[in-house]
């Protein structure tokens, strides 16, 4: 009752947005910390990271920590407290640590835990002077995961994929099966968005990509670099039922063993297994225009502390709370990721022979995620809704590119 409670309570934290505090009122001997935590009521995440809470507020017991769950809206309410000027103790910076809200968060690379990050998250984290503002509870490393037995039975080797002309080669193969290449979600098209958002990192040159950091979207390259899903969908590589799938049905048509690849992070795997635990799942890593093959390092749950915080140091000692190995344990085996600490067990079942294969034996480079190291803020609606387009048939690569190029040029340059 007491978790229910604590997570029940957080409710109004996120209406109370403009001028005001936490809810309830507070005894003058206890402090009380508000957490926005990105994840959604009844997760596994969530259930978690209350677990340590409650664990952190019995050796603290004058500590009280309200957790507010994820919601639809959870971006725009946290940039309209921010806004506000009242932003929560800690929040889920959910992959915006460094270029979105590192000026409103507590720098954290001297925390003692910091030297035991491993690099993984370098690039998506830290600034160039190595400083970086969130507490990530995992390392998610992404690539194309797919299915071991539909591939199989294609007569298709996934780690002898290096270009994307492998990838519709090996496509045209598992089609002549009769399963599907490639699922997405229409009715959730955060999933068609990864598609672009994962591949586009390896279409563009650093040259061009610096372009872009400075403000420059050049409409006929972007429409390049979008152009093989569009094609795909001509080649009825996706899903038959593309817009009317849930992103649970993505899951369980590779659970069925009748569809090859998901663009998405590892917790589809996760996904699947919980309707098929006899799946069998790897990933790989997505081909590239220009140089080799790369994995995506992201910021999937990662924590920071408010800088404007009256509670700083309690919030800061939450943080070293999470940190510990064995919470950070707990935190990272729901996710389907590996940790960002060395001396913490990996846990992300059968996924571990492609994570030992691709990071630790090859070594294969990490790149952050695109539309948030080189789209301004408020663009990835448009990246959903373009990409979108394109697998319907609706949009053309170059329309989508025309979209793409108003939003930028409209939201670049404007405060986050």
């Amino acid at each position: 009752m007491k978790n229910a409670n604590k997570i029940l309570a957080a409710t109004c934290g996120v209406v109370m947005v403009v001028g005001l505090g936490a809810c309830g009122s507070s005894s003058s001997s206890s402090t009380e910390l508000e957490f926005m935590t990105g994840m959604a009521t009844g997760s596994k995440q969530l259930k978690a990271l209350t677990s340590v809470v409650d664990a952190f507020e019995k050796e603290n017991p004058d500590v009280k920590v309200t957790l507010v769950p994820g919601t639809n809206s959870y971006e725009s309410d946290l940039k309209v407290r921010l806004a506000a000027k009242n932003a929560p103790d800690l929040w889920n910076t959910h992959g915006w640590s460094r270029d979105r809200y590192s000026n409103f968060l507590e720098p954290l690379q001297d925390r003692e835990w910091a030297s035991r990050m491993n690099n993984t998250l370098d690039t998506a984290i830290r600034k160039e002077d190595k400083s970086f503002y969130a507490l990530p509870l995992d390392a998610a490393i992404t690539g194309i995961v797919y299915n071991k037995t539909v591939l199989d039975k294609a007569g298709v080797d996934a780690t002898a994929i290096k270009t994307w002309d492998d990838f519709a080669a090996a496509c045209d193969k598992v089609t002549a099966t009769g399963a599907t290449c490639l699922a997405a979600s229409g009715k959730e098209n955060w999933t068609a968005g990864d598609v672009v958002d994962y591949l586009a990192s390896g279409m563009y040159t650093d040259n061009e990509l610096k372009k872009l950091q400075d403000g420059t979207f050049d409409a006929d390259k972007y429409a390049e670099v979008v152009t093989p899903v569009y094609e795909w969908a001509r080649s009825k590589y996706f899903n038959v039922d593309y817009t009317s799938a849930t992103a649970d049905d993505v899951a369980k048509l590779i659970a069925s063993d009748d569809c090859a690849f998901g663009f998405q992070p590892n917790s589809l795997a996760q996904s699947v297994e919980n309707y098929n635990p006899d799946a069998k799942l790897g990933f790989m890593p997505y081909p590239s225009a220009v140089g080799d093959p790369y994995l995506i390092s992201a910021e999937d749950y990662a924590i920071g502390v408010a800088k404007s915080s009256k509670n700083k140091d309690t919030a800061l000692k939450l943080l070293d709370f999470l940190a510990q190995p064995e919470n950070m344990k707990k935190l990272s085996d729901t996710t389907s990721n590996a940790p960002v600490f060395d001396d913490v067990e990996m846990n992300i079942g059968q996924l571990s022979d492609s994570y030992d294969y691709w990071v630790t034996e090859q070594k294969t480079v990490t790149v952050p995620v695109f539309d948030r190291v080189y789209l301004p803020n408020g663009m990835w609606s448009t990246l959903t809704t373009t990409t979108d387009g394109l697998i319907t048939g609706q949009s053309s690569p170059k329309d989508a590119a025309k979209q793409m190029k108003t939003s930028f040029d409209s939201l670049y340059g404007q405060d986050s």
